[in-house]
């Protein structure tokens, strides 16, 4: 049993679940399986773990995940007999603009934002979500005639193995799960990448960024896991600064750089380039 993501997200996993998942290994039925910077959460939908828990600091996205697990059928409703119907340019842009007027905005329901979040996933510029510094979402609309509709029997099958498994989506910085793993579980970590100093990046999934100290910080916390026992698996881009971050004591780790992926977040499809990843994996 597997899904394929239900969003577009920048870094997302789509297609290299598998290779990563592979890698990986199976993941044993009393384990917990664990992904901070879930994104779009390919890996989780592709693993299908019976237990998982599974965090972010884009808080729309966590609630989008809950609304699915919890309320599929209201979510799909809303989706298809408002925002699809009145779709337009000066439409997008008046739902975008909700998260500007703080008390209208916080007025919500949990379902009406995650609406609000699969609508504009599914209309804006390359599926790109971005937040400014106060957390507002920044991003134009796509250029779509005819924008996809969301799959009503895609989302009521992710809901119904959110619900048959035990499957959990926090609001939360990736350090908390130093408080719940135990030996035996895996962590997944795909975080912003790192970025050569020649190089144009993108960060802005929620508002703040990740620069190297962050990435020290992440190795950091991936060594105290796997001396507690756990196992994980860290993708990030194969630079020299990542290579060497991750080649150094105490614990000794894997380095793959068979991973290939294609970026399909551009202006154009041409320039969407073949790039080499690294998985990091650390066993005990």
């Amino acid at each position: 049993m597997s899904f394929k993501p239900f969003i577009k997200w920048a870094g997302g996993k789509r297609s290299l679940a598998e290779q990563i998942s592979s890698l990986i290994g199976p993941i044993d039925a009393d384990a917990t399986y664990f992904e901070p910077f879930l994104g779009g959460g390919a890996v989780l939908l592709h693993c299908c773990p019976q237990n998982a828990i599974c965090t972010d600091i884009n808080e729309e996205l966590i609630n989008l995940y809950n609304v699915i697990k919890d309320n599929p059928s209201e979510l799909l409703q809303i989706l298809k007999d408002v925002h699809f119907k009145k779709h337009s340019s000066s439409y997008y842009y008046r739902v975008r603009n909700l998260d500007r007027d703080i008390k209208k905005f916080s007025q919500l329901s949990a379902i009406q934002r995650a609406a609000r979040f699969l609508y504009l996933n599914k209309t804006c510029y390359n599926g790109l979500w971005r937040e400014n510094s106060n957390g507002q979402n920044n991003v134009p609309i796509g250029r779509y005639k005819n924008p996809c509709v969301v799959s009503e029997s895609e989302i009521l099958s992710v809901s119904q193995y959110f619900n048959s498994a035990n499957i959990q989506f926090l609001n939360q910085d990736y350090h908390s799960v130093l408080d719940r793993v135990k030996e035996g579980d895996i962590v997944y970590f795909d975080p912003p990448y790192d970025i050569e100093e020649t190089q144009n990046g993108f960060v802005a999934y929620a508002k703040g960024g990740f620069n190297r100290e962050d990435q020290v910080s992440l190795k950091n916390l991936c060594d105290a896991l796997v001396q507690i026992g756990a196992s994980v698996a860290v993708s990030n881009s194969n630079t020299e600064f990542i290579r060497s971050l991750y080649s150094g004591a105490p614990v000794r780790y894997e380095l793959h750089d068979e991973i290939i992926a294609r970026r399909s977040i551009g202006s154009h499809s041409t320039s969407r380039k073949k790039i080499s990843e690294l998985l990091i994996i650390g066993r005990p």
